[in-house]
């Protein structure tokens, strides 16, 4: 165990910043951790937690699947498929979809417009700390934390989206603000708004992997939904062998990437839940995800072979 540890810490070094890992082995309980307790920033991981509770209240019968939700013009964000369509007044999706979207996609859209119908980050965090979770502090919409973190003030109309900010923006300008969500940013990483700690995030996913507090219903939706996820084939799927499950869920958002799921060991021997946080990276982008995938194909092997 500490080898591994250690080779974590190797590894994390090429990051230029600060690595956090917590990863266990779901069907006998073995951990192996490092910085596990150290707040993080979440950026799009915290979509699983918005997820869990949108299926809660499905299972509560306070929202139906396929219900039609109206999507508001003040929620239409950069980043995801849902982007590029342009507003119009009655725009309508069924709550699968922004799902789906949010997850595969990572849709920023999608995201905040299933934290209003979750109740705000207020809500999502109350339904964690009802799961025994409180190290995971969501408390801004994506909208809100785009404009905090890229220095973009509130527009003078509360209907202006985000999407419409960026639109209106001056090339260059835009360019700039772009630039700037991949860059480290030391405000990013003190406030203590939509953080985590990798053990908080991993246990989410083993409250989620043996339904404790969430329903088998809700399980069997969200991990199928994270094995389609399409945003993060260099990050913990990056060095695993080819054809192995993984469901996933990634953030990217300054200097953090991170990337947060399941991984499944051949042969029956077992599942693995992984949480990989970088915070503060000053390397390239290319470099970060290398180095989830490294911490990744390291935890597949250890969990493989060790007794």
């Amino acid at each position: 165990m500490s080898a591994v540890v250690a080779e974590i810490g190797r590894i994390g070094k090429t990051a230029k910043g600060t690595v956090g890992v917590a990863a266990i082995h779901l069907e006998t309980g073995r951990r192996v951790v490092f910085h596990a307790d150290e707040f993080f920033p979440m950026a799009s991981t915290v979509k699983v937690a918005v997820a869990a509770k949108i299926l809660d209240m499905a299972d509560k019968g306070q929202i139906k699947l396929t219900s039609p939700i109206l999507v508001e013009r003040s929620e239409m964000a950069p980043e995801g498929p849902l982007e590029d369509i342009r507003w119009r007044p009655g725009l309508t999706f069924p709550v699968s979809d922004l799902l789906e979207l949010m997850i595969t996609k990572s849709d920023n859209t999608s995201a905040d417009v299933l934290f209003r119908v979750a109740g705000g980050p207020v809500s999502v965090q109350a339904y964690l700390q009802a799961l025994g979770l409180q190290e995971i502090r969501p408390a801004r919409t994506i909208r809100e934390l785009l404009r905090d973190v890229l220095s973009i003030p509130a527009p003078a109309s509360p209907a202006t989206s985000l999407a419409d900010q960026f639109r209106r923006m001056p090339p260059g300008q835009a360019a700039e603000r772009r630039a700037k969500a991949y860059r480290a940013n030391p405000a990013y990483d003190a406030d203590p708004r939509d953080q985590a700690t990798p053990a908080a995030m991993l246990g989410l996913l083993c409250k989620i992997w043996q339904e404790e507090g969430i329903s088998r219903s809700a399980r069997s939706t969200l991990i199928p939904m994270m094995e389609r996820s399409t945003t993060g084939p260099k990050r913990i799927r990056g060095r695993l062998p080819a054809g192995t499950v993984v469901a996933d869920k990634t953030g990217t958002l300054a200097g953090s990437v991170n990337d947060v799921g399941y991984i499944t060991l051949p042969e029956g021997r077992g599942h693995i839940a992984m949480v990989a946080f970088i915070k503060g990276s000053e390397a390239p982008a290319g470099t970060r995800q290398t180095v989830i995938a490294d911490i990744a194909r390291l935890l597949y092997d250890y969990f493989l072979i060790s007794p």
